[in-house]
């Protein structure tokens, strides 16, 4: 029985599309470079920013933590709030409360940010603690965030948490700690990413996981 479910937050418990790209193409501009293809980029969506900056306009390592920091000039002010949640994720976490399950965040969003979405969201008192990365670019990567997270929770079984997230960073982060893993299909993952690595779980809306109580 699944006692603890660590939750991703971009693609999983919001939409972040919009102020995602909206914050890249304000970075992008302001650091000199050209996108013309606008919706190529909800690549960003779920992996460590810098790294995707490196990828996808082969800037230095340095570079593109300066990109990062550009990003963030928009989206702190405006791209944070230009979101929404999911259709059914309230439901799930009012439910999974009722039935005692702990739940953490599990995200390479910085802590700041995803505390300031879910307060804005109303959801902050679901939640028993927020693993994230830190600002200074550290612990971004998932298998240390997932780490964190499972430093600070009560002990489990590893069969016993849950990593829901709707990409091969939260299902592979999941399998390298021995969690159980879920792919949320209403995110970004793509199939073929996905697929390969055999998560536990195929869920395809934020009630749907309820199954794994009945």
């Amino acid at each position: 029985m699944i006692k603890a479910v660590l939750f991703d937050l971009d693609g999983t418990i919001t939409d972040p599309k919009e102020g995602i790209l909206n914050s890249i193409m304000y970075a992008v501009k302001k650091m000199g470079f050209e996108e013309k293809n606008k919706e190529e980029l909800v690549c960003f969506i779920g992996p460590p920013l810098h790294i995707s900056f490196q990828k996808r306009y082969g800037v230095s390592e340095q570079k593109s933590y300066e990109m990062v920091k550009a990003y963030r000039e928009y989206y702190a002010q405006k791209g944070i709030f230009e979101c929404y949640l999911y259709k059914g994720v309230l439901e799930l976490l009012e439910k999974l409360r009722l039935e005692d399950v702990l739940l953490s965040l599990a995200t390479s969003k910085p802590i700041y940010y995803a505390n300031q979405l879910l307060q804005h969201f109303q959801i902050d008192h679901y939640f028993d603690f927020v693993a994230g990365s830190n600002m200074d670019g550290s612990r971004t990567d998932k298998k240390e965030v997932i780490a964190y997270a499972l430093e600070n929770i009560p002990s489990f079984e590893p069969d016993e948490i849950l990593m829901l997230g709707d990409r091969e960073f939260d299902i592979e982060g999941g399998q390298y700690h021995q969690l159980a893993t879920a792919w949320a299909k209403w995110g970004y993952g793509l199939s073929e990413d996905i697929l390969r690595l055999k998560p536990n779980h195929l869920i395809d809306s934020p009630v749907d996981l309820l199954g794994l109580w009945s």
